[in-house]
């Protein structure tokens, strides 16, 4: 094995320690740094043109800046010499966040946002699942094990660093999620796996194959305190049973897992723009790690809503991730929940293949032009990017 030269291992070296004081600053136990950390520099992971002294000495002090609690928790369960692992997760967070606040284009995604199933059973007013043209065929359906491996079996190859589950539909209603999770906990160049869930489907198998599959992040879409507002919000639910499966998941997790460094966050909209945010805060805090509430704009009928005439930014979204439906269409997101925006199908294509293809590279040469109101539903999102 090649050492790199000594100026790129010095600073590679220095970026460990700056790593291990990061944690440790987090109050996170980390293992002994080697007494001299050699950087071994491997082709697939791009080293030459990613992580080269200007990415070193500028870039990365961002990401270290920026990185979540979840983040710090992967490096103190990672073996701190474990160099090609910590180099492909600087990588891959190199990479998402050039892409995502530079617009580079990378050969792949770093993200996959895959979706188990396009059905939900709630039907909260800011969501498309009230579309009655939506729920029907052919837009319903649940993702094929056959297709599922495909796609993060060759994520996993080609060194896509995060995967979510979640998308249109409710991902715990997929009979073999807990199969899915289990799947891709076993692949290691897939460092964040995170689900987004409304909670209803919540038992306490499922919450420890959750806990024991790694997950990242496990995110609740919870947007009231009280029953009657709640039940309004996320129709058809049954707020008590919810609340109920939230404990279960947070008291499994500290009971059994204590070690586990899931983070369970509770992530509510505030769609009458009337919410008490420190009340909100107050009833989820003591069974989340983590409770947030974004306001509300106009969402489900993103064809038909009003054109946002200031919506000229670029859309981060085109350069940092793709969204993959479960019959394998791929999106720019959720927004276009009818795929008039479909740039492929990677049930015939690699991920590569429909990343690098014509139809999103036209898509990113439109939005790179600020011409995004030439595209349906682009021009009506209420996002605005850097």
């Amino acid at each position: 094995m090649e050492l790199s030269s000594n100026v790129f291992h010095a600073q590679a070296y220095r970026i460990i320690n700056q790593l291990v004081s990061g944690a440790k600053d987090h109050g996170l136990e980390v293992s002994t740094m080697p007494p001299q950390l050699s950087i071994i520099i491997h082709d697939e992971l791009d080293i030459g043109e990613d992580f080269g002294s200007t990415v070193i000495s500028s870039t990365l002090p961002d990401i270290l800046q920026d990185v979540d609690p979840s983040t710090w928790s992967w490096f103190a369960r990672c073996r701190m010499e474990d160099e090609d692992r910590i180099l492909k997760y600087l990588n891959f967070r190199y990479k998402f966040n050039k892409a995502s606040n530079q617009k580079k284009v990378f050969d792949y995604p770093p993200y996959l946002l895959i979706e188990p199933n396009a059905a939900c059973n709630l039907r909260c007013p800011m969501c498309f699942q009230i579309d009655k043209t939506f729920t029907r065929k052919p837009f319903m359906g649940v993702m094929k094990w056959d297709l599922f491996t495909k796609v993060v079996d060759e994520a996993n190859e080609i060194g896509v660093g995060a995967i979510t589950l979640a998308s249109r539909g409710e991902p715990l209603m997929h009979p073999r999620i807990s199969d899915m999770l289990n799947y891709i906990s076993k692949k290691d160049n897939i460092f964040e796996l995170k689900i987004n869930s409304n909670a209803t489907f919540l038992t306490e198998k499922l919450c420890h194959d959750i806990f024991k599959s790694n997950v990242t992040t496990f995110v609740i879409s919870a947007d009231h305190y009280e029953k009657k507002t709640f039940e309004e919000l996320r129709k058809n639910s049954n707020f008590e049973k919810i609340v109920s499966n939230v404990k279960m998941l947070y008291k499994i997790r500290n009971e059994f897992y204590k070690d586990c460094e899931t983070e369970i966050r509770v992530s509510g909209i505030d769609f009458y723009k009337n919410l008490d945010k420190k009340k909100f805060e107050e009833f989820w805090s003591p069974i989340s790690d983590n409770v947030s509430s974004s306001d509300a704009f106009e969402r489900w009928d993103t064809y038909n809503n009003k054109k946002d005439e200031n919506a000229n930014s670029p859309c981060s979204y085109l350069w940092d991730r793709m969204y993959v439906w479960h019959d394998g269409k791929c999106n720019p997101c959720d927004a276009d929940y009818k795929s008039y925006l479909s740039y492929g199908n990677v049930s015939n294509l690699s991920i590569k293949e429909v990343w690098n293809g014509e139809a999103l590279k036209k898509h990113r040469e439109i939005h790179s032009a600020k011409k995004r109101m030439n595209l349906i539903p682009c021009d009506r999102c209420g996002i605005e990017f850097n």
